[in-house]
């Protein structure tokens, strides 16, 4: 449904049979709060309305402080004229990003132009909210998208227009909708009409089950951080989203929430992306020029950072290399011995209760099997875990253990991602380079993988490393507190000269774990994947009790529709042919039988690798084209390149 007039008559007419009451011209004056901190009803103008679940559909004035901003923008109808067809489809220049539709013998145009979307506010808005076209005709904002539409369609400026519409409606920071008694759906970014009805669905899932559905996880607000509902944040973010930006790295509103070292990693070349308003160096460029706008546009072919990604990825796999992932999500979870314990084993999946120094990796699952998250858990102390998780999961890690908290536990759960620089020492080189910056013996048997202790790197104490690098290669993972950040990183960089040192960003790291194949949450794995899909089964231990078992124990017992693999390309042309980006569709004989997930160039297996989920598979599809792969269940058996250092690590065979 493009143009939504039609809608609110033919739900008015239904009421009676659907068991709805509307009353309508009933502004809302407050929300009542009982002391229990539940909604019990809402004050309108004709009184007090009592309700057991209250769902804010308000769009652009929610009544409690959420990351959207309220945006006006137009269309142009045309008056009517011979010749147009309302069953015409819509016409969209992805290009331009404008559109045409048919309705009622008229044309409706429009666009989506950054400068073409005026932030608005709370207090500039009228205080009848019912009619959408009350807004005053504004054509100086308009006409960036005039001015595309004209290019595209010049017969545009034949007909005669009718009027300009105006109306608002909200934007998230990330350009997806945001759906606890009190349910938010708001911040629809234009799209209210097309998605209402499958939230409406969703939303009537939540309310009956007390249990938000797994296909949530990406219109859910906990995937925010407080810094997404400050105002300037939001004011200045709000357009770009509204223009529906074919980026794949937000221009606005950046340079928020930066490593210690971000003058450093800027000054060696780095190249930034944003992830949860932090910056994140995603490759490094001896010339600067251009490739400060990397990110600007998808990369059809292969990536003009390419070359520089070579690098850094042999200098993982040959040498040492140190990546900035400060970004990733940290809590401290801590309390008395037995309550910590007793808690982690129930939210987790893995066996909890290990020794003190040791790490395990866990999935930690909902009550349908699917994965909440999946983070390491690194015991330091008895009565103490360091829970490491990916950057996105900010808000969400930490208000699903605080959900599952009993009463009178003395379990505490702090969020201290700001207060740790967090650096990936990866490589063969590793063990040497950090040995001879500590007292602590970095020894195969002293310090093993999976291993985790609190070191000294010269005069720093309270260095927290793990030896973990979520990429499958040699290394630590170094969480340092921010007053040695500097300090630290300059003593890496002076005794990494003599192994090769280099500065690795996040692509090397991606193709690194693609290659290897590691999930990653959120891309491979989130809340709808279960550890018997994506191969993870061997991680759970199903001799203890924990949140999701009898769905797992189902899916053991009865198997699973579709498998996570890894697909390895075949007849793919590195430099003329288009590259895999995630979602492209996997065929098996001509009959599609899944979608990728992610996607990277392996070098060691010297070919392109997707992974993703399928029924079963032979083909990837890549911009119309079929592409043979073969079909992995398991992680490859990379040969270990061994250091140009004399003293090399070499892997016992």
């Amino acid at each position: 449904m493009f143009y939504c007039a039609g809608s609110h008559p033919q739900i008015i007419s239904e009421k009676n049979d659907l068991g709805l009451k509307i009353i309508e011209q009933c502004p809302l004056r407050s929300i009542v709060i009982n002391d229990n901190h539940q909604v019990e009803g809402v004050e309108t103008r004709y009184g007090l309305i009592r309700c057991k679940h209250f769902i804010n559909t308000a769009g652009y004035k929610p009544s409690m402080r959420l990351p959207v901003q309220e945006c006006l923008y137009s269309y142009m109808i045309t008056e009517p004229f011979e010749g147009v067809s309302n069953s015409a489809p819509i016409i969209h220049d992805m290009d331009l990003n404008v559109y045409i539709a048919c309705y009622r013998n008229r044309l409706l145009c429009g666009g989506f132009d950054r400068h073409a979307f005026k932030v608005v506010f709370h207090n500039d808005l009228p205080d009848s909210r019912i009619n959408f076209h009350q807004y005053s005709e504004d054509w100086d904002t308009f006409a960036p998208v005039m001015e595309k539409l004209t290019k595209r369609f010049p017969n545009l400026l034949e007909r005669n227009v009718k009027k300009l519409v105006s109306g608002v409606d909200t934007f998230t920071p990330d350009g997806y909708p945001i759906v606890s008694n009190y349910y938010c759906a708001t911040g629809m970014n234009g799209c209210g009409t097309a998605l209402a009805p499958g939230l409406g669905s969703i939303l009537a899932r939540w309310i009956i089950d007390c249990e938000a559905p797994p296909a949530i996880t990406l219109m859910d607000v906990a995937r925010f951080i407080p810094l997404h509902a400050n105002k300037f944040y939001l004011k200045e973010r709000a357009p770009e989203v509204a223009a529906r930006s074919q980026s794949f790295q937000w221009s606005t509103a950046r340079k928020v929430r930066t490593s210690p070292i971000h003058q450093h990693l800027k000054s060696f070349g780095g190249v930034f992306g944003e992830i949860m308003g932090y910056e994140r160096a995603l490759f490094f460029a001896k010339d600067k020029g251009s490739l400060r706008s990397v990110g600007d546009s998808y990369p059809l072919g292969k990536p003009v950072w390419f070359k520089y990604l070579v690098s850094e990825y042999e200098a993982c796999r040959e040498r040492v290399a140190i990546m900035d992932m400060s970004s990733y999500t940290k809590l401290q979870i801590s309390g008395r011995e037995d309550d910590v314990v007793k808690f982690l084993q129930k939210v987790s999946s893995a066996h909890i209760d290990i020794p003190v120094g040791v790490s395990v990796y866990t999935g930690m699952q909902h009550e349908g099997g699917g994965y909440v998250t999946d983070c390491t858990l690194n015991r330091f102390g008895r009565n103490q875990y360091f829970m490491v998780a990916p950057s996105v999961q900010q808000t969400r890690s930490r208000l699903w253990l605080e959900k599952h908290l009993d009463s009178g536990s003395t379990v505490i759960i702090h969020d201290v991602t700001s207060m740790y620089m967090t650096l990936c020492v990866v490589g063969p080189s590793s063990r040497l380079l950090l040995q001879e910056l500590t007292d602590e013996s970095m020894s195969g048997s002293n310090f093993p993988t999976f291993g985790c202790k609190e070191i000294n790197i010269g005069f720093a104490s309270g260095i927290k490393a793990v030896c973990v690098t979520h990429c499958g290669e040699l290394g630590w993972t170094l969480y340092i507190p921010n007053e040695f950040a500097q300090y630290c990183f300059e003593r890496l960089l002076h005794h990494g000269e003599s192994y090769g040192l280099q500065l690795a960003g996040y692509y090397a790291l991606r193709t690194l774990r693609i290659e290897k194949f590691y999930v990653y949450w959120g891309t491979d794995i989130d809340a709808t994947t279960s550890p018997a899909e994506c191969g993870r089964l061997f991680r759970v231990n199903f001799k203890k009790d924990f949140i999701g078992k009898q769905a797992l124990l189902q899916q053991k017992e009865h198997g699973v529709k579709r498998l996570y693999v890894q697909l390895l390309l075949k007849d793919h042309n590195l430099h003329t042919d288009p590259w895999p980006q995630g979602r492209e569709p996997i065929y098996r004989d001509g009959i599609f039988c899944g979608f990728t997930t992610s996607s990277a160039y392996a070098f060691t297996l010297g070919c392109q690798v997707c992974l993703g989920y399928v029924f079963k598979a032979s083909n990837v599809e890549i911009a119309n084209r079929l592409f043979p792969a073969r079909v992995s269940l398991h992680s490859p058996n990379l040969p270990m390149i061994s250091s140009e250092h004399p003293d090399h690590y070499r892997p016992t065979q």
